[in-house]
Protein backbone atom coordinates (compact mmCIF):
# COMPACT_ATOMS: atom_id res chain seq x y z
CA UNK A 1 0.00 0.00 0.00
CA UNK A 2 1.34 3.34 -0.92
CA UNK A 3 0.80 6.23 1.46
CA UNK A 4 -1.46 9.11 0.48
CA UNK A 5 0.17 12.50 0.48
CA UNK A 6 -1.69 15.71 1.26
CA UNK A 7 0.07 19.05 0.93
CA UNK A 8 3.45 17.33 1.03
CA UNK A 9 2.89 15.39 4.24
CA UNK A 10 1.77 11.85 4.92
CA UNK A 11 -1.82 11.51 6.13
CA UNK A 12 -2.24 9.52 9.31
CA UNK A 13 -5.47 7.78 8.37
CA UNK A 14 -7.32 6.48 5.36
CA UNK A 15 -10.48 7.94 3.89
CA UNK A 16 -13.74 6.04 4.33
CA UNK A 17 -13.39 3.98 1.15
CA UNK A 18 -9.87 2.89 2.10
CA UNK A 19 -11.01 1.88 5.59
CA UNK A 20 -13.95 -0.06 4.13
CA UNK A 21 -11.63 -2.06 1.83
CA UNK A 22 -9.46 -3.07 4.80
CA UNK A 23 -12.46 -3.87 7.04
CA UNK A 24 -14.02 -5.87 4.20
CA UNK A 25 -10.75 -7.78 3.75
CA UNK A 26 -10.75 -8.90 7.39
CA UNK A 27 -14.46 -9.76 7.17
CA UNK A 28 -14.07 -11.71 3.92
CA UNK A 29 -11.22 -13.72 5.47
CA UNK A 30 -13.53 -14.63 8.36
CA UNK A 31 -16.38 -15.42 5.95
CA UNK A 32 -14.15 -17.64 3.80
CA UNK A 33 -13.09 -19.66 6.85
CA UNK A 34 -16.70 -19.92 8.05
CA UNK A 35 -17.66 -21.21 4.58
CA UNK A 36 -14.89 -23.85 4.74
CA UNK A 37 -16.06 -24.79 8.24
CA UNK A 38 -19.60 -25.23 6.92
CA UNK A 39 -18.38 -27.37 4.03
CA UNK A 40 -16.15 -29.60 6.15
CA UNK A 41 -18.75 -30.16 8.87
CA UNK A 42 -21.63 -30.68 6.45
CA UNK A 43 -19.64 -32.72 3.94
CA UNK A 44 -21.04 -30.70 1.06
CA UNK A 45 -19.87 -27.73 -0.98
CA UNK A 46 -21.57 -24.41 -0.31
CA UNK A 47 -23.10 -22.54 -3.21
CA UNK A 48 -22.74 -19.19 -1.45
CA UNK A 49 -20.50 -16.39 -2.68
CA UNK A 50 -19.71 -13.08 -1.02
CA UNK A 51 -18.27 -9.92 -2.51
CA UNK A 52 -18.67 -7.13 0.04
CA UNK A 53 -19.93 -3.70 -1.04
CA UNK A 54 -17.01 -1.32 -1.26
CA UNK A 55 -14.59 -4.08 -2.26
CA UNK A 56 -11.56 -5.52 -0.53
CA UNK A 57 -7.86 -4.93 -0.91
CA UNK A 58 -6.32 -6.04 -4.20
CA UNK A 59 -5.34 -9.73 -4.23
CA UNK A 60 -1.67 -9.12 -3.44
CA UNK A 61 -2.48 -6.86 -0.49
CA UNK A 62 -5.34 -9.12 0.62
CA UNK A 63 -3.09 -12.18 0.89
CA UNK A 64 -0.15 -10.19 2.29
CA UNK A 65 -2.39 -8.93 5.09
CA UNK A 66 -3.76 -12.42 5.79
CA UNK A 67 -0.29 -13.99 5.83
CA UNK A 68 1.06 -11.42 8.27
CA UNK A 69 -1.92 -11.65 10.63
CA UNK A 70 -1.59 -15.43 10.78
CA UNK A 71 2.19 -15.20 11.22
CA UNK A 72 1.78 -12.93 14.25
CA UNK A 73 -0.57 -15.48 15.80
CA UNK A 74 1.73 -18.37 14.86
CA UNK A 75 4.75 -16.67 16.50
CA UNK A 76 2.73 -16.12 19.69
CA UNK A 77 1.47 -19.70 19.66
CA UNK A 78 4.93 -21.16 19.02
CA UNK A 79 6.59 -19.13 21.78
CA UNK A 80 3.89 -20.09 24.30
CA UNK A 81 4.16 -23.76 23.32
CA UNK A 82 7.92 -23.69 23.84
CA UNK A 83 7.47 -22.01 27.23
CA UNK A 84 5.06 -24.76 28.28
CA UNK A 85 7.53 -27.36 27.04
CA UNK A 86 10.32 -25.84 29.14
CA UNK A 87 8.05 -26.12 32.21
CA UNK A 88 7.28 -29.76 31.35
CA UNK A 89 11.02 -30.45 31.08
CA UNK A 90 11.64 -28.90 34.50
CA UNK A 91 13.79 -26.12 33.03
CA UNK A 92 11.36 -23.34 33.95
CA UNK A 93 9.01 -22.64 36.83
CA UNK A 94 5.30 -22.21 36.08
CA UNK A 95 5.28 -18.67 37.48
CA UNK A 96 8.18 -17.61 35.23
CA UNK A 97 6.52 -19.15 32.18
CA UNK A 98 3.22 -17.41 33.01
CA UNK A 99 5.03 -14.08 33.38
CA UNK A 100 6.87 -14.60 30.08
CA UNK A 101 3.59 -15.38 28.29
CA UNK A 102 2.36 -11.90 29.19
CA UNK A 103 5.27 -10.29 27.34
CA UNK A 104 4.96 -9.14 23.73
CA UNK A 105 5.59 -12.06 21.36
CA UNK A 106 8.87 -10.63 20.11
CA UNK A 107 10.28 -10.30 23.63
CA UNK A 108 9.33 -13.79 24.70
CA UNK A 109 10.78 -15.23 21.46
CA UNK A 110 14.18 -13.67 22.07
CA UNK A 111 14.12 -14.67 25.77
CA UNK A 112 13.50 -18.36 25.00
CA UNK A 113 17.20 -19.35 24.77
CA UNK A 114 17.91 -17.68 28.13
CA UNK A 115 14.81 -19.14 29.77
CA UNK A 116 15.78 -22.54 28.36
CA UNK A 117 19.20 -22.25 29.99
CA UNK A 118 21.07 -22.72 26.72
CA UNK A 119 23.65 -19.97 27.22
CA UNK A 120 23.06 -19.02 23.57
CA UNK A 121 21.71 -15.84 22.05
CA UNK A 122 19.91 -15.16 18.79
CA UNK A 123 20.12 -11.98 16.75
CA UNK A 124 17.17 -9.68 16.19
CA UNK A 125 19.13 -7.66 13.62
CA UNK A 126 20.24 -10.34 11.17
CA UNK A 127 19.55 -13.87 10.03
CA UNK A 128 16.20 -15.61 10.17
CA UNK A 129 15.22 -14.35 13.62
CA UNK A 130 15.20 -10.79 12.29
CA UNK A 131 11.92 -11.74 10.56
CA UNK A 132 10.35 -12.34 13.98
CA UNK A 133 11.18 -8.75 14.92
CA UNK A 134 9.94 -7.45 11.55
CA UNK A 135 6.64 -9.32 11.68
CA UNK A 136 6.05 -8.40 15.31
CA UNK A 137 6.72 -4.74 14.49
CA UNK A 138 3.54 -4.86 12.38
CA UNK A 139 1.46 -6.66 15.02
CA UNK A 140 -0.30 -3.68 16.59
CA UNK A 141 -1.19 -2.16 13.22
CA UNK A 142 -2.59 -5.53 12.13
CA UNK A 143 -4.36 -6.73 15.26
CA UNK A 144 -5.63 -3.33 16.42
CA UNK A 145 -6.36 -2.36 12.78
CA UNK A 146 -4.54 0.94 12.67
CA UNK A 147 -5.72 2.02 9.23
CA UNK A 148 -3.02 4.66 8.83
CA UNK A 149 -0.32 2.25 9.98
CA UNK A 150 -1.53 -0.47 7.63
CA UNK A 151 -1.63 2.00 4.76
CA UNK A 152 1.98 2.98 5.32
CA UNK A 153 3.53 -0.31 6.42
CA UNK A 154 1.94 -3.23 4.56
CA UNK A 155 4.93 -4.85 2.83
CA UNK A 156 5.08 -5.98 -0.77
CA UNK A 157 4.31 -9.63 -1.53
CA UNK A 158 8.03 -10.34 -2.09
CA UNK A 159 8.81 -8.96 1.35
CA UNK A 160 6.01 -11.04 2.89
CA UNK A 161 7.43 -14.16 1.17
CA UNK A 162 10.83 -13.31 2.66
CA UNK A 163 9.35 -12.80 6.14
CA UNK A 164 7.52 -16.13 5.93
CA UNK A 165 10.55 -18.06 4.70
CA UNK A 166 12.72 -16.60 7.46
CA UNK A 167 10.00 -17.18 10.08
CA UNK A 168 10.04 -20.88 9.20
CA UNK A 169 13.87 -20.87 9.36
CA UNK A 170 13.72 -19.06 12.73
CA UNK A 171 11.24 -21.60 14.06
CA UNK A 172 13.53 -24.47 13.08
CA UNK A 173 16.56 -22.51 14.28
CA UNK A 174 14.92 -22.17 17.70
CA UNK A 175 14.49 -25.96 17.75
CA UNK A 176 18.26 -26.23 17.32
CA UNK A 177 19.04 -23.57 19.93
CA UNK A 178 16.77 -25.29 22.47
CA UNK A 179 18.16 -28.69 21.39
CA UNK A 180 14.67 -30.05 20.87
CA UNK A 181 14.95 -33.72 19.93
CA UNK A 182 18.74 -33.49 20.20
CA UNK A 183 18.92 -31.53 16.96
CA UNK A 184 22.13 -29.70 16.12
CA UNK A 185 21.24 -28.73 12.53
CA UNK A 186 18.05 -27.36 10.95
CA UNK A 187 16.03 -29.96 9.06
CA UNK A 188 15.78 -29.36 5.32
CA UNK A 189 12.25 -30.76 5.21
CA UNK A 190 11.13 -28.05 7.64
CA UNK A 191 13.02 -25.26 5.86
CA UNK A 192 11.32 -26.27 2.59
CA UNK A 193 7.93 -25.38 4.13
CA UNK A 194 8.91 -21.71 3.87
CA UNK A 195 9.76 -21.89 0.17
CA UNK A 196 7.31 -21.96 -2.69
CA UNK A 197 8.00 -23.22 -6.18
CA UNK A 198 5.85 -23.10 -9.28
CA UNK A 199 4.54 -26.36 -10.69
CA UNK A 200 6.33 -27.37 -13.87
Amino acid sequence: MNPSVAEGSEQSSLDASGRVRIWNTFFKLAWAEAKLLFETTRGRESQDEFDPDGGTLDDDEFHSLATLVLCTLAIEARANHLLDELVEQGKLEDAVADAAKRLPAEHKWFLLPTLGGTGKTISATEGPHQAIKQICALRNDLIHVDYGGLKRKLPTPDTVFSYFERFVAAMEGMNVVLQRGGRDEPRDEVLRIGKFECKS
